[in-house]
């Protein structure tokens, strides 16, 4: 029995996210390698780099791209059972930011040093509260009978979520982008440039399937 022929649009879900998660690879381990030779494992600062670096750019990313109709790694699974992955990796995602810009707080204290001044800093603090008003909004999406009692309508709680968790993954890679921008400073300029690069792109493919779900 011959197969149904792939539609244009799902060609570009698929291409899109491959090359999203083949950027995603290089960026995450490459990031992760030279922090991990660079860097004091007892410094403070080397784990929010380490927190943060994952949290935004490996399972908030991978948790956005769970829904994509181009993702291999989840076609053939219930809407259910990608809801239930998108949690999971959310909550890995929101407890690496927690824990990345907590111990970042306090080497600032311990450091004497203001906070949240930088665009790195502010940026990044607002997508952190994005992320924690997101992660509540979906806990009460997969609870519809909760929402109803409430009073408030499933579908608004999941269009506010989806927003949200655009913007806080849109935010938590331009923080990303600052920051990194900042460590790298001490290497070669296209080897900075390249990085935040592959962050824009990778970023912006991913978000293909999001943004037209949420404008259906």
């Amino acid at each position: 029995m011959p197969s149904e022929p792939i539609s244009v649009k799902h060609r570009i879900f698929l291409v899109s996210q491959g090359i999203f998660q083949f950027l995603l690879a290089i960026f995450v381990t490459s990031t992760v390698w030279i922090v991990a030779i660079n860097r004091n494992w007892n410094e403070l600062h080397t784990w929010h780099i380490f927190l943060s670096t994952t949290g935004f750019s490996f399972f908030m990313a991978e948790a956005v791209a769970v829904f994509s109709p181009g993702n291999v790694f989840v076609l053939g699974f219930s809407k259910k059972t990608r809801g239930f992955i998108h949690g999971v990796l959310m909550t890995f995602a929101t407890i690496a930011v927690i824990a990345g810009i907590s111990v970042k707080i306090q080497d600032k204290i311990n450091n004497s040093r203001s906070h949240f001044t930088s665009t790195h800093g502010i940026t990044g603090l607002v997508a952190f509260l994005l992320t924690m008003l997101s992660f509540l909004l979906g806990f009460l999406a997969a609870f519809s009978k909760l929402t109803y009692r409430l009073g408030i309508k499933p579908v608004w709680i999941k269009h506010f979520h989806n927003f949200l968790g655009i913007a806080a993954y849109v935010l938590g890679s331009i923080s990303l982008g600052y920051g990194l921008r900042q460590y790298f400073s001490h290497v070669t300029y296209n080897t900075n440039t390249g990085f935040i690069v592959i962050l824009g792109i990778y970023g912006i493919l991913n978000l293909i399937g999001p943004i037209c779900d949420f404008f259906k």
